[in-house]
């Protein structure tokens, strides 16, 4: 893989020989490193669940980033595909050798490091970033950045969260302007918005072109914003020491919300425009726009129910009914064979 400076690092943190250059000259690796290196140290989170192809695309585009990350934790959640082993091929391919594979409780690796942490079984979507996450406050970084392993970044998207998370008077959460994987369809702007009577969400400028989806001001969007969408979600430091990790109960679905509900009046939501994610959507849940998945419809419920138990219980009742008239539309519509849309 092309790495933009020689200040790239291998996945031991031992200086990588025979990179190109970028653009910029440089005469030693140090000086590279100090030039190119942000004010803050950013560890991403990808999460894997059998999902190999996806993990190794979403991690090439990020490591021809503009901006590297201090470490890169794939977490395997207990794949039963051989996963690691694949990335492992990936990893002896790419450099030469295989990624370093961590405990629960590892010292921190050198910065430039990417590691692999394995879950002893799969508890969901939360409980697997919160081993990253744990991992990463211990280590010192200033802003952790969860992906779904189905999303490709923009070279220029670390950089740009980074800049716009720690612009903001209480740092908290940052989202990108997300893409559905090969369109220029808008899939959101950051993040969205909740009805406090169903507990859907909306999301922020869903459907839109570019265009128009650069037409309100950051500032303007992220005003209307409940949360950050979880494909793409950055915390500071101080975010989760003090609202905490991931509430482990949400086994798929509402984590990201109920992350943000639980900060509300303390920490500020930012929206960096010029940070650009591409999303597969569904590769990683089973759950898209295309098609349904009963399961993970089922899982969607359940959360729903807990995001409104724990911030809104007064709404219980309508957040139900709303859950029952849904799956009674969808019955409805499989006993016609009308396609299902969501």
């Amino acid at each position: 893989m092309q790495a933009p400076c020689p200040c790239f690092r291998d996945f031991s943190g031992a200086e990588t020989k025979n990179r190109p250059m970028s653009s910029r000259s440089r005469t030693d690796a140090a000086s590279c490193r100090e030039e190119c290196a942000p004010p803050w140290r950013c560890g991403v989170v990808i999460l894997n669940y059998n999902g190999s192809q996806d993990t190794i695309a979403c991690l090439e585009s990020l490591l021809r980033g503009s901006t590297l990350p201090s470490w890169v934790v794939i977490v395997d959640n207990a794949s039963t595909d051989g996963s690691p082993e694949h990335l492992q091929q990936w990893a002896a391919s790419a450099t030469g050798q295989r990624m370093p594979e961590v405990g629960e409780a590892a010292p921190a690796p050198p910065p430039g490091s990417l590691v692999l942490l394995r879950a002893r079984q799969n508890r969901g979507y939360a409980a697997g970033n919160n081993l990253a996450l744990r991992l990463l406050m211990a280590w010192g970084a200033d802003a952790v950045w969860l992906l779904n392993n189905d999303v490709v970044v923009d070279a220029n998207a670390l950089g740009a969260m980074l800049r716009r998370l720690f612009a903001k008077p209480r740092p908290g959460l940052c989202g990108a302007r997300v893409y559905y994987m090969g369109t220029d369809r808008v899939q959101c702007r950051a993040g969205g918005s909740v009805s406090q009577w169903t507990a859907l969400a909306t999301l922020d400028g869903y459907g839109f072109s570019t265009r128009r989806a650069l037409d309100e001001s950051a500032e303007v969007v992220e005003a209307r914003l409940d949360f950050i969408y979880g494909a793409s979600v950055m915390a500071s430091r101080n975010f989760v020491q003090t609202v905490g990790l991931m509430d482990e109960r949400y086994f798929l679905y509402c984590e990201e919300q109920d992350w943000a509900y639980s900060a509300r009046g303390r920490f500020d939501l930012a929206y960096a425009a010029d940070a650009v994610v591409w999303h597969k959507e569904g590769g990683s849940t089973g759950h898209s726009w295309r098609q349904v998945n009963a399961r993970a419809l089922l899982l969607l419920a359940r959360s729903r129910i807990l995001l409104t138990w724990k911030h809104k219980p007064q709404a219980l009742p309508t957040v139900c009914l709303s859950i029952v008239f849904a799956a009674a539309r969808m019955a409805w519509r499989r006993l016609v064979s009308r396609p299902v849309r969501f």
